[in-house]
């Protein structure tokens, strides 16, 4: 009897074991087969490609004496769908590091600042010792964001129009670069983003 038992116990986890997966992964750059008429990741990746190629390209930045310190604030999202906008500012300052190696430089406020200050208050205490004093950068330019959007429903469909507008700002609050990408999609039916 514990035998048999044992036997079916075997078989039942081999048997579990050639259950394919009903995931699988795909290319964050192309749509996938679960799709809907919102911003998706290939949408995120296509407006931060077209950004950074025209951001390198701007006479503020491809022709400075010295890389820029840029920093970037977050997206204001205006559209009525529930996006995380900060793919769309992260996605951008990793593409700018990435494909503009040393022509422009971001100020680290959101992660650096208070570690930094706080590393500051330890070296004037005495509580430890070497490294640099703290000296602050500014910023040359500042980066901004808007996401906009527009939908429409029937009983024939769907339809979402998104424009997310890049922005680089000089300190004196002139605008010195725009870039627009638009996304617009139909369908019949629409996905739930979370």
């Amino acid at each position: 009897m514990k035998k048999m038992f044992f036997l079916l116990l075997v078989i039942g986890f081999v048997g579990c074991a050639k259950e394919e997966s009903s995931v699988s992964y795909v290319d964050p750059n192309s749509q996938g087969a679960v799709a809907g008429t919102g911003v998706e990741s290939q949408d995120i990746s296509a407006a931060a490609q077209k950004a950074v190629q025209s951001i390198l390209l701007t006479p503020a930045i491809a022709s400075a004496s010295q890389p820029p310190i840029v920093m970037i604030t977050p997206v204001t999202n205006k559209s009525a769908s529930p996006i995380d906008v900060s793919l769309y500012t992260t996605k951008v300052r990793g593409a700018l590091m990435q494909y503009g190696a040393g022509k422009v430089r971001f100020l680290a406020r959101d992660t650096g600042a208070k570690t930094n200050e706080r590393e500051q208050e330890l070296r004037e205490s005495g509580e430890v010792h070497g490294g640099q004093s703290r000296k602050a950068s500014s910023y040359d330019y500042l980066m901004t964001a808007d996401l906009q959007g527009i939908s429409s429903s029937s009983r024939k469909g769907q339809s979402d129009y998104f424009l997310i507008s890049f922005k680089l700002v000089d300190s004196n609050d002139l605008l010195v670069w725009e870039n627009q990408y638009e996304i617009k999609k139909e369908g019949r039916e629409n996905s739930v983003y979370r």
